[in-house]
């Protein structure tokens, strides 16, 4: 019996026969082109003026690539415009506020169809097929150029698909050369939609930067960046790890049959979405992607005011004070974890303590009554200093802070809780870090317009075109991405036993994120790392722990002992570039400009796709008023990250110390694009007013541990 899948395919085939004769003619149709458009405040550019239409066709490509087209069929982009409850409910929201032109903000990476044809810019009904089409083959492989701007930062083109016979080999090159244009295997095809801002362009107060996968990954040591860590990691571009290669399962009638394809699910982290297609590989790519993307570990616990690493060892007793250190590491994410729209996942950190016996000590975790756990997510404020969890981008005003994690850095949590007088040992303690897409709140939006005339009429409009009507108000599947146990407190343990290399050095590491105090605390970590090391003689692991100890004296203002660290680590690997980093923050840190540029200089030629190099090259150049040096470092970074504060900043003041006519506008745009001043005031607001802001903007928030409410069993007739 064949799938629902295969069955909806095989629909598609029949219906695509019915176009051979347009494919034959080179796959446009006749009549007049639509004239070019003004598409900002989107940043799609489409000079030729495409046919809507026959870009949202996708029967033609998926008769032919019919593994691809089963793919694409239950991904993420197939279902990115108003047949997805939970956008559709964010733009129609938007469109009341700001008006349906304003919303071409949205549509340039959601509804690109909706965009070019103009549809968007009035109201957008059920019966309208540009509704449905998503994100379809042709706007990417029609991709002929990308900048790094952001909000769809695409040049499409209309050119004529050449359709080959497969016997033909030059006819099917001809093919492919049309549709494999050269952004389309680049990351910054990606990246034209992976990086958003708002401003005043949409009626938003001033430029605040949103989603930006493609900066993260270009600092990160997958995107080739300059992070001052040693790390053996080979670069990978986007489409290496959410386009893996695999084998065709079914005839390729393009001639492909005996070759690997690119996996079109882009599986990242749309559980919502993928739980509730009928066949089933999607959610099992989603969640495969995303288990193991980031590890935990129990780090260290302290005993009234004794310190010990975590493995086994630690003598306990009733009535004492503990807390815990729980460590959330980015194992293998090449950006933030999580990333896309930070401020609406819900992924959090749970942690219990339980006794011999099962009993629950402590807890801090999702359900039974407790308080909101540790959430990895962007905390966004509003004109009045609230949280903004229902991702109403019109609402946005200033960042508060940013608790998602960077590739390959860490952050530490701490839980803090009283051992009863009468305890049985040892404890069972468990660390775990669940994922769910949405956050309620903004679940509950999506479900509540889902229930609307409107949305009911979507849900019906998408069962009449063969996709599935996605419900929002269906319970989201919770995915556990990492989890570690642990057992303390046994009779026989006599002190404690120090961890394995790698947990010390992420310990390090994320205390490393820390106050200035817990600086000290992330030297003792690394420097038993750096023990057991050198210990076993892994000349790597000792570099990388040694560079990680001059990061720490470069927070405490130890300049000789962060250069002598350096030093250390260069002997044994030779020079690196995150080396070479990490001595320009030390000399620069000390104002020691000459010395910080020669260092920077040297990282910036070795890693030039990492635009915050660049930065700190140009303020150091700028420091010692070698302007038109400055300049250049300035500009070659804003062609990686055109909105970077720092480079503007660089960038007006080299201009207006070389009276440049350009100065002007140059100080115009950076001011644009600075914190706003209202910032700290709104947040010290939220602080006063929402215990969100008090406790988890702090560089280590601490959580204190409940014990869960006894269940009150209910006797028959007592209806209270």
């Amino acid at each position: 019996m064949l799938s629902d899948v295969q069955d909806r395919m095989a629909s598609q085939v029949i219906v695509a026969l019915s176009v051979v004769g347009a494919l034959l003619t080179g796959c446009n149709p006749k009549g007049p082109r639509p004239t070019p458009r003004d598409l900002s405040p989107s940043r799609v550019r489409d000079p030729q003026g495409i046919d809507a239409a026959r870009f949202a066709t996708t029967e033609d490509c998926t008769s032919c690539h019919t593994d691809v087209g089963s793919h694409w069929l239950e991904s993420a982009h197939a279902y990115a415009s108003f047949d997805n409850p939970w956008y559709r409910a964010s733009i129609d929201a938007f469109r009341e506020e700001r008006g349906p032109e304003a919303s071409r903000f949205c549509a340039g990476c959601h509804d690109p169809l909706l965009l070019v044809s103009g549809d968007i810019d009035g109201a957008v009904s059920p019966d309208n097929d540009l509704a449905y089409a998503g994100i379809t083959c042709l706007v990417c492989h029609s991709a002929k150029g990308v900048t790094a701007d952001g909000n769809a930062s695409l040049e499409l083109t209309d050119a004529p698909i050449p359709i080959p016979d497969p016997a033909v080999p030059e006819e099917v090159e001809a093919h492919r050369a049309r549709l494999t244009l050269r952004p389309l295997r680049s990351s910054a095809l990606c990246g034209a939609c992976h990086r958003s801002f708002t401003g005043t362009e949409i009626g938003n107060a001033h430029h605040l930067s949103g989603i930006d996968d493609l900066g993260d990954w270009q600092g990160s040591a997958f995107g080739g960046g300059g992070p001052d860590r040693l790390l053996a990691v080979r670069p990978q571009r986007c489409q290496d790890c959410h386009m893996p290669e695999e084998t065709p399962l079914h005839a390729d009638m393009a001639g492909l049959s005996d070759q690997s394809i690119r996996s079109h699910r882009w599986a990242a982290s749309h559980t919502a979405l993928a739980i509730q297609l009928p066949d089933q590989s999607q959610f099992e790519a989603v969640a495969s992607s995303l288990v193991g993307s980031v590890s935990t570990n129990i780090a260290v616990v302290v005993v009234d005011s004794k310190r010990f690493f975590l493995k086994t060892g630690v003598p306990l007793r009733g009535g004492e004070h503990l807390a815990f250190e729980v460590v959330v590491h980015n194992e293998r994410t090449g950006h933030r974890f999580p990333g896309g729209a930070r401020d609406l996942h819900d992924v959090w950190l749970e942690f219990e303590v339980q006794d011999a016996n099962g009993v629950v000590l402590g807890r801090s975790g999702r359900g039974g009554g407790l308080e909101e756990p540790y959430v990895l997510r962007s905390t966004i404020l509003d004109a009045a200093g609230g949280p903004e969890r229902l991702h109403r981008v019109d609402r946005f005003f200033v960042p508060a802070f940013d608790r998602t994690i960077a590739a390959h850095d860490a952050q530490v949590v701490r839980y803090t809780m009283v051992l009863p007088e009468e305890v049985k040992l040892p404890l069972h303690l468990t660390a775990r870090v669940l994922h769910r897409k949405h956050n309620h709140a903004f679940q509950d939006q999506a479900c509540k317009a889902s229930r609307s005339p409107r949305g009911i009429a979507f849900a019906r409009g998408a069962f009449t075109r063969n996709k599935i009507a996605l419900d929002p108000c269906r319970a989201q599947p919770i995915t556990e991405v990492a989890a570690t146990a642990l057992e303390i407190g046994r009779a026989r343990d006599r002190g404690g036993t120090v961890a394995n290399t790698t947990e010390l050095v992420n310990h390090g590491v994320a205390l490393l994120n820390g106050r200035q105090e817990d600086v000290e605390l992330a030297i003792v970590s690394l420097e038993h790392a750096l023990g057991r090391a050198e210990k076993v003689a892994d000349r790597w692991a000792v570099a990388e722990i040694r560079l990680l100890l001059a990061r720490a004296a470069v927070r405490k203002g130890r300049r000789l002992d962060a250069l002598d660290h350096a030093l250390r680590a260069e002997s044994l690997v030779g020079p690196q570039p995150a080396i070479d980093r990490v001595r320009g923050d030390a000399h620069a840190a000390v104002w020691r400009w000459s010395d910080a540029v020669e260092a920077y200089d040297s990282a910036a030629q070795a890693r030039p796709s990492d635009p915050t190099l660049f930065a700190e090259l140009a303020a150091a150049l700028g420091s010692l008023s070698r302007n038109r040096e400055a300049l250049m470092a300035a500009d070659r970074g804003l062609l990686l990250a055109p909105r970077h504060e720092g480079l503007l900043r660089s960038r007006a003041l080299a201009l207006q110390a070389l009276a440049h006519p350009d100065a002007e506008r140059a100080t115009t745009r950076w001011l644009r694009h600075r914190s706003p001043d209202l910032q700290p005031v709104l947040l010290r607001r939220c602080e006063q007013e929402h215990v969100v802001c008090a406790r988890d903007r702090q560089p280590i928030p601490t959580y204190p541990l409940k014990r869960p409410a006894p269940k009150t069993v209910r006797l028959q007739g007592d209806h209270r």
